[in-house]
């Protein structure tokens, strides 16, 4: 953990109240054990990756898309047990070592958050104890992106809490695009270049952040992953 004079952690990086950036989070051999996990799932044609240019809320372009746990129903615009348009197979579980990491990440955060200068700036600690039970699995091509739009499909109990969404990124860096308020005007978001290995954390007055990915940056993933060109992002939600 790398620590500025002040003590504060410089691995962990606040960028506005409730969204939070830990750089360098996921180390590189859980980096794999992630990718290997989400490709045994994801090769299965019955509920494995498919492509999903509009779900309803967002345009995505070169993306591929699993959900593990529940899925988004596009057309019935419903959480579902099955894939109810994709031919009605089961969903795949949420493994267990991906849900342990938000544990871990909200708790990294919290640390952060109520300590040293940023306990000056009464900033609001994550909501601990919540275990997510979706999983949202983004393969981009080096081509990819996705518009800006809101994580607001979860169940209104859980948005009002302000439960934060977690997202582990690995293989190409991304540019990570921002606002607090939906894109009009001519009026640019604010970007932050999310690393393999990185993860955020937005929740609580950030919890209906707009946002999305202006960009893959190709040829800046680590050069031991064994990964296909591209960046995988996996979203992890509280329902």
């Amino acid at each position: 953990v790398r620590k500025d004079q002040d003590g504060a952690d410089r691995d962990v990086v606040v960028l506005q109240n409730g969204f939070v950036q830990l750089v360098g989070f996921i180390p590189p051999d859980v980096q794999q054990r992630i990718i290997d996990t989400v490709r045994e799932l994801g090769v299965s044609p019955e509920s494995g990756f498919f492509a999903e240019r509009f779900d309803g809320t967002k345009v995505s372009a070169d993306v591929s898309r699993m959900y593990l746990g529940v899925h988004w129903n596009s057309i019935s615009q419903s959480w579902e047990k099955v894939r109810g348009n994709l031919g009605g197979a089961p969903v795949a579980a949420l493994p267990k070592m991906l849900a342990d990491m938000y544990d871990e990440a909200v708790k990294r955060a919290n640390r952060e958050l109520t300590r040293g200068p940023n306990k000056k700036r009464k900033l609001t600690p994550f909501v601990e104890g919540k275990v997510p039970n979706v999983g949202v699995t983004n393969f981009y091509e080096p081509s990819g992106s996705m518009q800006m739009h809101q994580d607001k499909s979860e169940s209104k109990s859980s948005m009002d809490a302000g439960y934060a969404v977690m997202g582990i990124c690995i293989g190409d860096a991304c540019e990570f695009t921002y606002a607090t308020e939906a894109p009009a005007g001519g009026k640019k978001p604010k970007a932050v270049r999310l690393e393999s290995g990185d993860v955020y954390l937005f929740g609580g007055e950030s919890r209906m952040m707009w946002h999305g990915v202006s960009k893959v940056v190709p040829r800046t993933a680590p050069p031991s992953l064994r990964l296909v060109p591209g960046r995988l992002n996996v979203t992890l939600r509280v329902m």
